[in-house]
């Protein structure tokens, strides 16, 4: 049967008139891509939309954006003052011919023929079509069958959702014991002894008393990224004529830079365009959101001539009274985060200039005992990354087990 023979297309949505606060709540995309009902991810509208509200056992599906189009979410809740953005569609059972939740198991695992079959548009901007959806056809069994498959797949999943709940909360008790890890090391020192004197600095508070504040301006100095580039320059495919960059990818998801994640941009011979260089810290100097602004990380090996991304900075540590390692991971502790995030401005693209770089305190012990803190925590991080790791491929295996028993059971498979 086709979609249009077995329920209704409700709606694509509006373009709401959001306020800050009301009884009207706009679902999108983030609202649901992630599988469930993020409230955080919920705005407000000041009047009902006309034709847009979602009823309890409506489908609801992303109908834009390269990244979710095809999520599916089946909607139970008896909250009547939901209202579907232009970029959901809403799927509604009001002919008796077959259960919507039956149809979200159906979809939930098609989202890749989805995107394949149902959608038109450029690279950038995908849609969904509606009479593509329409006329999709797939097999539907009795209303009876589609009862049971719908049973045995809602225990099944509960099942598995709750071993990936509580894998998660083991993988977010790791990573809190690192941060808690390096928070410890990097203001207290390894020697609970040590006595403690006042910094000076009210974000800072306590320190042992054998460590000595600096500005990072102090202890080196800081280069730019890439310059005069135009947007094909980092388009070229002639590998004649680039070389490689540290993206702010490379830096934004590690703490060391990554060898295995450079791109590429066109390079005159005789252009001059700062190199990174072993024990170097970069940092993100433009961002989408407080959370990555300023993030850092160092260089450990030298790369050869490898250049920065234009939105990132470089600091060269010139004194030798400094430990390029240890600075970083001062520099990501929660206290220096924070303190470095304070600084940065910006609405819809968050900026931080150089000089609050350049002005941001660190307090270092002496150069031996910065690499023994270092060294401390390269072991202790590296054992807890290992348990993270394999808490994320357990977790990466339920969730292919879920896909192959819905896929199994909606496709009669598997009989239930």
């Amino acid at each position: 049967m086709r979609i249009k023979d077995i329920c209704d297309y409700v709606s694509r949505g509006a373009t709401p008139d959001y306020v800050d606060e009301s009884p009207y709540k706009v679902m999108n995309q983030a609202t649901f891509s992630k599988g469930w009902l993020d409230e955080s991810n919920v705005r407000y509208t000041s009047k009902a939309i006309q034709d847009a509200q979602i009823q309890k056992g409506d489908l609801i599906m992303a109908s834009t954006g390269g990244g979710v189009l095809g999520k599916v979410f089946y909607y139970d809740s008896d909250d009547n003052h939901f209202y579907a953005d232009s970029h959901v569609s809403i799927l509604r059972n009001s002919r008796g011919t077959n259960l919507m939740k039956y149809l979200y198991y159906f979809f939930s695992v098609r989202y890749d023929e989805i995107n394949a079959t149902l959608v038109k548009g450029s690279t950038n901007q995908t849609e969904l079509q509606r009479n593509y959806l329409l006329a999709y056809e797939l097999d539907i069994p009795s209303l009876q069958v589609q009862q049971r498959i719908v049973e045995y797949l809602d225990a099944k999943i509960a099942e598995i959702d709750k071993k990936i709940e509580l894998l998660g909360k083991k993988r977010d008790a790791y990573k809190r014991l690192k941060t808690a890890t390096i928070n410890r090391a990097v203001t207290r020192g390894l020697d609970e002894h040590d006595q403690l004197k006042d910094s000076g600095v009210d974000w800072i508070g306590e320190i042992p008393e054998h460590w000595k504040q600096f500005r990072l301006k102090d202890i080196g100095y800081m280069y730019s990224g890439l310059s005069g580039k135009s947007g094909e320059d980092f388009r070229s495919e002639d590998q004649s004529i680039v070389k490689p960059y540290i993206p702010f990818t490379n830096i934004l998801y590690n703490t060391i830079v990554s060898g295995e994640n450079f791109h590429y941009v066109v390079m005159g011979d005789e252009e001059f365009q700062n190199i990174v260089k072993k024990d170097d810290i970069l940092f993100l100097m433009s961002s989408e959101d407080y959370e990555s602004i300023a993030k850092s990380a160092v260089v450990l090996y030298d790369f050869g001539e490898v250049f920065l991304n234009s939105f990132c900075r470089g600091l060269r540590i010139t004194k030798n009274t400094a430990y390029a390692p240890f600075v970083n991971y001062q520099l990501s502790s929660t206290i220096y985060r924070d303190a470095l995030r304070f600084e940065a401005r910006g609405f819809t693209r968050i900026n931080i200039k150089i000089d609050r770089i350049e002005g941001h305190i660190v307090t270092l012990p002496p150069l031996e005992e910065q690499k023994q803190i270092a060294a401390y925590l390269d072991e202790r991080c590296a054992k807890i990354d290992a348990a993270v790791t394999i808490i994320d491929k357990q977790i990466d295996a339920l969730k292919r087990l879920k896909r192959s028993i819905i896929n199994e059971v909606v496709t009669g498979k598997r009989m239930v």
